[in-house]
């Protein structure tokens, strides 16, 4: 109920804002308005929107006319997720307004979020030179170009700032942008610059490092920011950073020594809880992860990050059902943005509902065609379908020409013509899954039971005995070791792996 009556305020108020977009030319900014706009946009940058919401919504309906009002509305309503609402706005700041860069920019960021990526990326490619005069609208632009991932574009205005803020405030986004292209050489160079720059802005370090930890380079987030993390006064945010990168270097101890440190200075709950659950579910306490993320969203349900941490970790917990929920959530405050599209197309998927999977994955590939783990996600998607077992191998193979190291594909390949008994077909797949990911016990396992099929207890011995060897627990590889040794006419190791595969099948006792 809560909720409702919280919708129905939000539509009162947004209507009330609609009966006063009349026409009209921009008005002249008033000495007195400008402050107040000032105070409003800081406030908004800083998060402090129930400050500032009541007084900006009394100022827009009072200055109808007033273009940055209009956009400053439509700032807050994207910070707070509402995207219709704000892109509403947006346009008519433009309507007054046409040149305002700010709109546009924000515009850019909304249609992102909503899954336009293209219009979104056409906004910045239109943006001149000559409309980025001073310092701060350059590094605006370079930021948004850079959030819609128009990488080319943000490297094009970042590069021409000044030394200070080029190596200061953009480094970060450079950074992020060297490594979407690839660009590692220059990625490099930044790194040392980064050190420097801990000592005379932490939070572009800070920034710096969320890129490193994107990145995966955990040993440099932990070089850069344990400095940072020891100085006084203590940075909650560089402590937390720090604790994910130890997390994910399995550097437990230490990161519950700075997670400890970092909540005693009271960071934002929710990096709190995300890093907390991160501790909990890389080593191995999905449900206890599952637990800090779930108090967090009864109080801030419209928390899109904190939702989907949640998809990841319920996945992982193999509760598929509150994963679709969740993602089902996602999608509602933001219908067409990928990531949650992506979410919501694998969740279903674990949940066994390929007609809710299928379309949102399309979808989701329609916005980011190369995107590998999508491409996969849709191929067995299809070939959880028996009626498009053609499809999922097309999809499939598009998957390895895009990306030939891919070895999940491959061995899906194989495992889709293995379970049709097309044992040349599938031996080639399995062959090169193996070939690519060494020690992939299943993988291991059906070649080396293909390679039965096939006759070939030869070359079926050696990858059945190291599959098991990878992954004792797997019940299905001592079944098909015990098989081989018995066609060979080794009868007691036959036993030997039949009793083992017994035990393993067999349902444990209550206290066992």
């Amino acid at each position: 109920m809560k909720i409702l009556r919280n919708n129905r305020l939000r539509l009162a108020q947004f209507c009330l804002l609609l009966i006063c977009l009349t026409g009209g030319a921009a008005a002249q900014v008033r000495p007195d308005a400008k402050a107040a706009l000032a105070n409003f946009e800081k406030n908004i940058e800083d998060g402090k929107f129930s400050e500032v919401e009541n007084e900006l919504f009394k100022y827009v309906v009072a200055n109808p006319k007033d273009a940055k009002g209009f956009s400053l509305l439509g700032r807050l309503r994207f910070k707070q997720n509402r995207l219709n609402e704000a892109k509403s706005l947006l346009n008519k700041a433009l309507a007054l307004d046409p040149a305002l860069l700010a709109a546009r920019l924000t515009l850019a960021e909304v249609d992102f979020q909503s899954g336009e990526t293209q219009p979104a990326r056409a906004i910045v490619d239109g943006i001149g030179e000559n409309e980025l005069a001073d310092p701060a609208s350059r590094l605006a632009a370079a930021e948004t170009a850079a959030r819609v991932g128009n990488c080319p574009k943000a490297l094009s205005f970042a590069e021409k700032l000044a030394p200070a803020v080029r190596n200061g405030r953009a480094l970060p986004l450079r950074a992020a942008c060297y490594l979407e292209s690839g660009d590692t050489k220059n990625f490099s160079l930044l790194v040392p610059a980064a050190k420097t720059l801990a000592r005379q802005n932490p939070k572009a370090a800070v920034d710096f490092a969320g890129v490193l930890i994107k990145a995966a380079k955990y040993r440099e987030t932990i070089d850069l920011l344990r400095p940072l993390a020891a100085a006084a006064p203590p940075n909650a945010e560089a402590l937390l950073l720090l604790t994910k990168a130890e997390i994910f270097s399995k550097d437990f101890p230490n990161a519950k020594i700075h997670l400890a440190q970092a909540e005693k200075i009271e960071p934002k709950p929710a990096e709190l809880l995300f890093v907390k659950s991160l501790l909990e579910s890389e080593q191995g306490n999905n449900a206890g992860a599952l637990e800090f993320l779930a108090g967090y969203l009864a109080e801030n349900s419209d928390d899109t990050p904190a939702l989907s941490r949640f998809v990841v970790v319920a996945l992982r917990a193999n509760q598929a059902g509150k994963a679709v929920r969740a993602a089902e959530k996602l999608l509602d405050l933001q219908p067409g943005n990928p990531d949650f599209l992506y979410l919501y197309g694998i969740a279903s998927l674990q949940n066994n509902d390929v007609q809710k999977a299928e379309p949102a994955l399309r979808k989701f590939l329609e916005a980011r065609p190369s995107d590998s783990l999508g491409c996969l996600a849709l191929g067995l998607t299809l070939a959880a379908q028996p009626d498009k077992i053609r499809e999922a191998r097309a999809q499939l193979e598009q998957c390895l020409a895009s990306n030939p190291n891919n070895f999940e594909a491959a061995y899906q390949l194989g495992l889709s013509y293995k379970v049709q008994g097309e044992t040349v077909k599938a031996i080639e797949y399995l062959e090169r899954t193996v070939g690519l990911a060494p020690n992939y016990a299943a993988a291991l396992r059906d070649l080396g039971t293909v390679y039965l099929q096939a006759g070939e207890e030869a070359k079926a011995r050696p990858v059945l005995e190291k599959a098991v060897a990878l992954d004792p627990n797997d019940a299905d590889g001592h079944f098909q070791l015990s098989r081989l040794y018995n066609l060979i006419g080794e009868r007691e190791l036959g036993k030997r792996e039949l009793e083992l595969f017994q035990k393993l099948k067999s349902p444990k006792k209550d206290g066992m």
